[in-house]
């Protein structure tokens, strides 16, 4: 299997190629390409969230602590009226500290090593956590972030799978095979994978959008993200009919 070094770095390779691709064939402003890299980047990381003793544990829970303290803030923003100051203050630290330690300790309880988060339906799962909670109103950015998340976990059990194959020695080691996988030892864990990828599909069809699939923000004024241009997807979607506005 592979080590921490090996999954970031072959995870952010691939993302590298992915914001690229995602340039020249559906015209993605590199801004939203770089985001897409660092999911990428980062989803390499998730399948060893089962490791108590992990370094991906410890250091994942800490980014991704701090990412949702500014989603918590983010969401605070827009209410109304908006709460003061304080209170946004109390909810960060709280939602950081809730990631941060909290979930740490339940991921160690409830999960064993090469378990269900190392499974296609885990990969499935955090795909459609990203299309749905994603901040943006475009369906398009939406796909791409999940898609990058996608990438980087399954790179992680692709890169375990090749790290099981000793090629001088043609011979494969026991871990083989428990890395790409579509269900655990525990029938229960499966299942409940299994209905948790189920929910969270049916919620991805609920917003899936019958027509312009191909709108982006708006440009800003201030900060202009030129989008759409005469990139490949771009034309097909228009040679298809599909609006895109």
């Amino acid at each position: 299997m592979g080590n921490y070094r090996q999954h970031l770095t072959f995870a952010s390779v691939l993302g590298v190629f992915y914001a690229v691709a995602t340039y020249f064939f559906a015209g993605v402003h590199w801004l939203y390409g770089s985001v897409a890299l660092l999911l990428t980047t980062l989803s390499g990381l998730l399948p060893d969230l089962d490791s108590p003793s992990g370094v991906e544990l410890k250091g994942f829970t800490g980014i991704l602590g701090v990412l949702v303290a500014l989603a918590v803030w983010h969401g605070f923003g827009k209410l109304n009226p908006e709460p003061p100051f304080e209170l946004h203050l109390w909810a960060v630290v709280g939602s950081y500290a809730m990631v941060r330690h909290g979930f740490r300790r339940i991921m160690t309880h409830l999960t064993v090593h090469r378990g269900i988060s190392h499974s296609l339906p885990t990969c499935g799962v955090w795909g459609a956590l990203a299309y749905l909670y994603y901040p943006t109103e475009s369906s398009l950015l939406r796909l791409v972030m999940a898609l990058a998340v996608m990438l980087g976990f399954f790179s992680h059990l692709l890169l375990d799978e090749i790290c099981s194959v000793d090629l001088q020695g043609a011979r494969v080691n026991k871990a083989f095979g428990t890395a790409i996988k579509f269900w655990a030892p525990s029938p229960w864990t499966t299942i409940g994978m299994y209905c948790l990828l189920s929910y969270l599909t049916w919620r991805v069809i609920q917003i899936w959008p019958e027509d312009s699939f191909w709108r982006f923000p708006p440009s800003s004024p201030d900060f202009p993200i030129p989008i759409k241009g005469n990139h490949l997807l771009p034309r097909l979607a228009r040679a298809l009919r599909i609006p895109s506005d």
